[in-house]
Parts: C-alpha cells; sequence; structure tokens
C-alpha cells in the first residue's frame, strides 16, 4: 500500500485501485476481518454490463478496459520494480469492478519479493524493449536477450541466438505482433518460447506469471 500511496519522490498520491484494509478490533490471531469491496470479479463484469443493458464492446466499456490495464499495468510495474514486493495472482476473480467505477485488487494470500539486482535488470529490460527499433533490428534483439539471460534464463541446447529475446517479449510485450526467430506467441503452441526454456529463475516466476495474466485481459 505504502508504494502505491506515494510518489517516487515521497508525495501523498492516490492509489490506482482500492485495496481492502484490516478493520481494527476485529482481527486476531485466528481471523483476518478486511473492508467489503462492493462489486463483482472481473470474470463477471461483462455479465452484469449486459444486466444494466450495457454492451461490453460499446466505447464505453473499451475507454473503461483501458483504464483497468492502465492502473494494472501502473499497480504491478510499481510493486515489481520500485519495492520488489508484488501481488503474484492477479487472475480476473481477484480484480474487482466496484460499484462506484474504481478498481479493487483482493486476496493477497500469494504474494512475492524479489532482490535490487533482480529489479534493476528487468528495468533495463522493459527500457530495453520500449526503446527498440523494431522486432527484427539485430542490435536490439541482441541487448535485450543478453538481458534476459543475465537475469538467469537459461537456454535448452540448440536453439537460435534471438530465443532469450524472444522470450523477453513474450513475457513482458504485449504489443509485439510476431516474435523473432518464428516462435508462437500462444504459451501452449509447439512453437512457443516456453519449448526454447531450459530453465527460469525461481525468484522471478510469479512475476512472469503476473506479466502474463495481466497481458492476458487485454485479450
Amino acid at each position: 500500500r505504502e508504494t502505491l500511496t506515494r510518489s517516487p519522490d515521497g508525495l501523498r498520491i492516490e492509489s490506482p485501485v482500492v485495496l481492502p484494509q484490516p478493520v481494527p478490533g476485529l482481527v486476531s490471531k485466528r481471523v483476518l476481518v478486511m473492508d467489503y469491496l462492493q462489486g463483482v470479479p472481473l470474470s463477471r463484469a461483462a455479465e452484469e454490463m449486459l444486466k444494466k443493458g450495457i454492451d461490453p464492446s460499446s466505447p464505453e466499456a473499451q475507454l473503461f478496459g483501458r483504464k483497468l490495464l492502465r492502473s494494472l499495468t501502473e499497480v504491478f510495474g510499481r510493486c515489481i520494480l520500485e519495492s520488489g514486493f508484488f501481488h503474484a495472482d492477479p487472475h480476473p476473480g481477484n480484480i474487482f469492478v466496484l460499484d462506484d467505477g474504481r478498481i479493487g485488487l483482493i486476496d493477497f494470500g500469494q504474494v512475492k519479493q524479489i532482490g535490487g539486482r533482480a529489479r534493476e535488470t528487468l528495468s533495463k529490460v522493459m527500457v530495453a524493449l520500449d526503446e527498440r527499433e523494431s522486432d527484427e533490428n539485430p542490435p536490439d534483439l541482441e541487448k535485450i536477450g543478453d538481458l534476459a539471460l543475465e537475469l538467469g534464463v537459461e537456454l535448452a541446447d540448440g536453439t537460435p541466438p534471438v530465443a532469450p529475446a524472444a522470450v523477453a517479449m513474450w513475457l513482458f510485450d504485449g504489443s509485439v505482433e510476431q516474435l523473432p526467430g518464428g516462435y508462437d506467441k500462444g504459451e501452449l503452441s509447439p512453437n512457443s518460447p516456453v519449448k526454447a526454456l531450459k530453465s527460469f529463475p525461481q525468484d522471478l516466476v510469479l512475476v512472469g506469471r503476473s506479466s502474463i495474466l495481466i497481458k492476458g485481459l487485454s485479450n
């Protein structure tokens, strides 16, 4: 919560999402009582829209969808890259659309903390992805791939040189249309970058999972 309510320069700001807080006087060693968030989980949002006569494909609904993704991207980006402490299970059942239009995030039963060096390298990966000239520019792919290897990604024997970059783009860039090396974006595809992995750093497994879950919401 502290990460989300303070700007990088220490000023108080409004959190992009609503987080339930413990209720003083009702919490014990065995029972945790928290605020009740009035709304519906994202997994039921389209159904609720239809009940209220709102077309889920309408411009208004699409505008809210962009707001949702922007808020979640800011929340998870700041938590992962600034403090390293983040909610590790952002599936649609844990993301709420509140009655007042705000976005809520519940169920902090699965959280993760990553160290400063991993956060620094992840930040460099994000910057390299954002600044690349194209998805096929060799110097960009080499830089992104080198950073992926610096994170601790290990690849199976015989994978092409662009495989590390393809893994990074698949995990952290939802805008990419075609992955380098002919890899498919589908996680279950026989030609997914997952197949190129020999091992993935344990500390970053939940970072990758959170990234994939949030990217999935954009579809």
